[in-house]
């Protein structure tokens, strides 16, 4: 049965590739589980068809539980004993990444680990999290830099992203309210640094996408965060967005 490892040192197994003999299924399900064990992974990820529900005992049987589903297939997961988070995308995830500047002008970004080049600081909108919180939080775990939400400037949609799922990535606006550098997420970030947007947009190794982004949103204001008379009762809007007038 074929797997790959993922950037978040993590188990993608291809289970167009299982035995659709159970018993046969599980010796080859049991030596990935083995493997990735031994190198320490952090989370195997399996996604069955409905034509292979057939095998859902015995992925159990070896630690797998339910994670999501869709009409016509499943996905069940395995963590090491030391995992603690585990992305939810049901359908799609939610990504929200920060436009931070000092009073130079200078932007704040991030360079992780495994990856090429710098981009700006954020990541994934855990599941009932504001947008406006994940930025702060973000920006804070991966620069040690206290924020504070501005707008939000832009998004991107991208489908398929991870595991088949689509992703919706929010570009924001933040002010810093701190400005040493003082990396909380050392597994995941090795570097970060205030940087000119123009030696930013310069550097080839820095993702296109990324240089056109600080080119054409750093200069505008976008949607801010508004409180509406009235949101509440069952109608409730935990965040809403409006260009001011």
């Amino acid at each position: 049965m074929n797997y790959q490892f993922d950037l978040f040192n993590g188990v993608i197994i291809d289970a167009s590739t299982a035995p659709a003999d159970i018993s046969a299924f599980q010796d080859a399900l049991n030596n990935i589980v083995y493997l990735a064990r031994s190198q320490q992974k952090n989370l195997l990820w399996l996604t069955l068809d409905l034509s292979q529900a057939t095998l859902i005992p015995a992925a159990t049987a070896l630690g797998f539980v339910f994670h999501s589903c869709l009409e016509q297939q499943l996905t069940l997961i395995q963590k090491a004993p030391t995992t603690t988070f585990v992305p939810f995308i049901p359908t799609h995830t939610l990504g929200a990444g920060a436009i931070v500047q000092n009073g130079q002008g200078d932007i704040l970004v991030i360079h992780e680990r495994g990856q090429r080049g710098y981009k700006l600081p954020g990541g994934q909108v855990d599941p009932s999290e504001p947008i406006h919180a994940a930025v702060v939080r973000e920006v804070f775990e991966e620069t040690g830099i206290s924020v504070k939400f501005q707008s939000i400037v832009g998004f991107t949609g991208k489908d398929p992203y991870r595991l088949g799922k689509a992703n919706l990535y929010f570009i924001c606006k933040a002010q810093p309210l701190t400005y040493e550098i003082a990396i909380q997420d050392t597994d995941e970030i090795i570097d970060a640094k205030w940087l000119s947007p123009a030696a930013f947009m310069q550097d080839n190794n820095n993702a296109l996408f990324n240089r056109q982004l600080i080119q054409l949103l750093t200069n505008t204001s976008g949607l801010q965060l508004i409180d509406l008379a009235g949101n509440e009762g069952p109608h409730y809007k935990h965040e809403i967005y409006f260009i001011p007038e």
